[in-house]
């Protein structure tokens, strides 16, 4: 986009970059293993694992399904078919997180992180969402947002979610993620032993065993 900027406030290196390129090398690697995961735990910290699963993702006959993990038996893990529209993976990944918002309004929780495998996601949230909510749910080709339905309603309870944790904590402001955010979207490697990920991932694909058209 002629004359945008990209700011970096925490990173290798923050600053005001001219280009995507120069400032996404200067991101903090993303989570890799269990140690970041059992840090967050230990500072208090809620951690949710969410998955989206899809079995012949683009094809006739696809089935697809969401999985969101708190921890073992937790009584808020779901394990469902995708409820709306075509079953798509990406559709199931941002169900999944919308479930998982859902249950952090409902418990009135003042801080979240969200960890999910799914690239998409991660840039959708962390980086264009607010462009796209500016621009009307329209892409800079003018078009219509990808599954604009789930992105509306996924915007509309994170909005939920920081209002309620405002209300409660009226000091608080909400600052950008990489700080310490409300609701903190994380990327983990997808299928590399990391626990939480892969039970999200064993949800999710069960989920979508019972999907039906």
């Amino acid at each position: 986009m002629k004359g945008a900027y990209y700011a970096v406030a925490r990173g290798k290196k923050p600053g005001v970059y001219r280009t995507w390129p120069e400032c996404e090398k200067q991101f903090i690697s993303n989570c890799r293993s269990e140690v970041d995961v059992t840090r967050w735990q230990a500072e208090g910290v809620p951690v949710v694992f969410t998955d989206g699963a899809c079995s012949s993702n683009g094809h006739q006959g696809a089935k697809a399904g969401i999985g969101v993990f708190w921890g073992d038996d937790h009584p808020d893990n779901v394990s469902e078919p995708l409820a709306s529209g075509p079953p798509t993976n990406n559709r199931a990944e941002l169900s999944a997180v919308i479930t998982a918002l859902k249950t952090a309004h409902e418990k009135k929780l003042s801080r979240i992180i969200i960890c999910t495998d799914s690239n998409l996601l991660i840039k959708s949230m962390n980086w264009w969402i607010d462009t796209w909510r500016k621009n009307g749910w329209k892409t800079a080709n003018g078009g219509d947002v990808k599954n604009k339905d789930l992105i509306v309603e996924l915007d509309g309870w994170l909005t939920k979610v920081k209002a309620s944790c405002f209300e409660l904590n009226p000091h608080r402001a909400f600052i950008c993620f990489k700080c310490e955010c409300i609701v903190h979207f994380e990327h983990v490697a997808g299928h590399a032993g990391i626990y939480g990920n892969e039970k999200a991932d064993e949800l999710a694909r069960n989920g979508a065993l019972r999907y039906s058209a």
